[in-house]
């Protein structure tokens, strides 16, 4: 292992379509193609990181098949009862990721364990001790994991949702990164973050994490995810530079990111390095994202020729964005190796 243990960096937006999931899944690909055992995990019952890092023809043919294992499968004893965690759960190996990059497959039925949190984090937040077994479930599968499989990340992608599964994946995470579009809803899907990941934190420190009493450690959710910075991407390029439109919310965004998101989840130097600059400003790249989605490779490992009618520019920004990967997770890795 490249950490002294398992870094759990979560990719979160309240707003969908901002790129998060095809952002989490590039990064992963970056961090394993640098040596560092990264593994996938699948947290949005949409299935979609899945789907990506599968390829779409791969992934059709499994997604109701018991093919591959997945999320479902290690959560069928706290969701069904009588039973814990399946541990021996495999993860599969993404191919073109030099051997160090895995995923654990997400499942339509996450909905299920949802169900069960309602009571769960209820019982949790008044000291029960099934309560925090339920509720740190998913936590307790990747600590656990991390150590048996010398796992150096795992990238989490979840809904947009403000969700309680999302409050119980949020609690259990080291790190959280914000995709964004350089727009007002963007903009707005921070701040609604900031404010509500701010109330789940308080509440878990009052409530459930103070009540935990004689509970295991490994039951209580640390409830401390570390902002580590923004991501502004898809910006549309005129002449060399993001257009008008998009220059100007970019320019609004630190403001936004540092009242609602540095100054009440970062700290030390983060806090000012978190909102001064974005961790990366990646392009729209056009027609690429959706052919890696079909044969599931990361956007800078596209081979121009797989797309039809062939231009420079696409050459162009395949180039590029081997670039603004490399950058990106470079930044990420920094923050993740100091703090």
């Amino acid at each position: 292992m490249k950490f002294p243990r398992s870094k759990k960096i979560l990719f979160a937006n309240n707003k969908g379509g901002v790129g998060k999931t095809t952002l989490a899944f590039n990064c992963a690909m970056s961090f394993a193609k640098q040596g560092y055992k990264t593994v996938l995990i699948d947290l949005d019952p949409q299935c979609n990181l899945s789907r990506l890092a599968l390829g779409d023809i791969n992934y059709a043919g499994t997604l109701f098949s018991s093919t591959y294992k997945d999320i479902y499968d290690v959560l069928r004893g706290v969701i069904e009862g009588g039973s814990d965690i399946d541990l021996s759960v495999p993860t599969i190996p993404v191919s073109n990721s030099d051997g160090n990059l895995f995923l654990l497959k997400g499942n339509v039925n996450l909905s299920l364990y949802e169900n069960l949190l309602v009571s769960a984090y209820g019982q949790a937040a008044a000291g029960q001790q099934l309560g925090y077994f339920q509720t740190s479930a998913i936590d307790r599968f990747l600590r656990e994991r991390g150590m048996s499989d010398e796992v150096d990340i795992f990238v989490i992608d979840t809904s947009p949702s403000l969700s309680l599964l999302n409050q119980i994946i949020f609690l259990g995470a080291d790190y959280f990164v914000v995709p964004m579009m350089p727009d007002a809803f963007s903009v707005q899907g921070i701040e609604n973050l900031g404010v509500v990941f701010e109330k789940w934190k308080q509440n878990w420190k009052v409530t459930g994490k103070a009540l935990s009493g004689n509970t295991e450690s490994k039951f209580v959710l640390s409830g401390d995810g570390l902002f580590i910075g923004y991501i502004v991407n898809s910006y549309n390029v005129y002449g060399k530079q993001p257009i008008a439109d998009h220059r100007a919310w970019m320019e609004k965004i630190p403001e936004r990111v540092k009242k609602f998101l540095s100054e009440k989840h970062g700290r030390n130097g983060l806090v000012e390095k978190s909102w001064k600059n974005p961790l990366a400003e990646i392009q729209d790249y056009g027609r690429i994202p959706a052919k890696c989605q079909e044969i599931g490779v990361a956007i800078f490992d596209l081979d121009p020729s797989m797309i039809d009618d062939i231009h420079i520019g696409t050459k162009e920004n395949i180039e590029k964005s081997k670039e603004e990967f490399q950058h990106l997770s470079s930044e990420i890795l920094k923050i993740l190796g100091s703090y």
